[in-house]
């Protein structure tokens, strides 16, 4: 049987079976956590969720409950949300304070939205001040708002800087997201008004001004829009 499953923009073909299946059921109960954080490891995330979706409730409930298994939260946004939801609870504050540690701001609202009232408060305050921050504004909002799905994780610069300027900045900051592919142009009252791809940066002269060389086509989208609109747009 294949499964194809679309991951973002891409599809993910994965060829599985009931006996590697049975493999993966008979390793739980074997204890064999090795085997499985090895096999896990080497499979692209969303493969590794189909796993875990394809087995049966109990054995999922097992899994999680076995002695040194972790599961790596980028395999556990790959879950679909009804798993998701049946098996955090069998996490506990601590595992799921280093899931939301390792995931960007809009996917870790996504999965505390599914945590219990009476222990959200105490992994929220587990979590690094900058992290906590951003999380508590973002469940502030409407939970069908665009607030709630929008990553809070960027780069932004002044729109005077030269290139130069900006690569310095780049290098120096330690607090910059770890990936991103443009950088947001903002005026003086932090406004964004346009941006600029990071490729484009490094390809360009040090002395040229970042307003020369950015892209001012920018679609800005309210905080309490409802988030099937924002689909809508983007579709459009």
């Amino acid at each position: 049987m294949t499964l194809i499953k679309k991951i973002k923009d891409k599809k993910v073909n994965f060829e599985f079976n009931k006996e590697y299946i049975k493999v993966v059921t008979d390793k739980i109960i074997n204890n064999d956590v090795d085997f499985i954080t090895n096999s896990f490891s080497e499979m692209h995330p969303a493969d590794a969720a189909d796993i875990i979706e394809h087995l049966s409730q109990g054995d999922r409930e097992n899994l999680l409950k076995l002695n040194n298994f972790k599961i790596n939260p980028e395999v556990f946004v790959e879950l679909n949300e009804s798993v998701q939801t049946e098996i955090i609870k069998y996490l506990s504050s601590d595992s799921i304070v280093g899931i939301l540690k390792n995931l960007e701001s809009d996917d870790a609202i996504a999965i505390l939205e599914n945590v219990e009232e009476k222990d959200k408060n105490s992994i929220l305050e587990a979590l690094p001040p900058k992290d906590r921050f951003a999380l508590l504004e973002g469940l502030s909002y409407p939970e069908d708002s665009a607030a709630r799905i929008m990553q809070r994780e960027f780069t932004a610069i002044p729109s005077n800087w030269s290139v130069g300027q900006t690569i310095d900045y780049l290098r120096e900051n330690k607090d910059l997201p770890e990936q991103f592919l443009e950088i947001f142009i903002v005026n003086e009252n932090f406004k964004p008004v346009g941006t600029v791809p990071s490729s484009k940066v490094l390809r360009t002269p040090r002395e040229t001004k970042m307003s020369s060389i950015m892209e001012d086509t920018i679609f800005l989208v309210p905080v309490d829009m409802d988030k099937e609109e924002v689909g809508n747009l983007f579709e459009n």
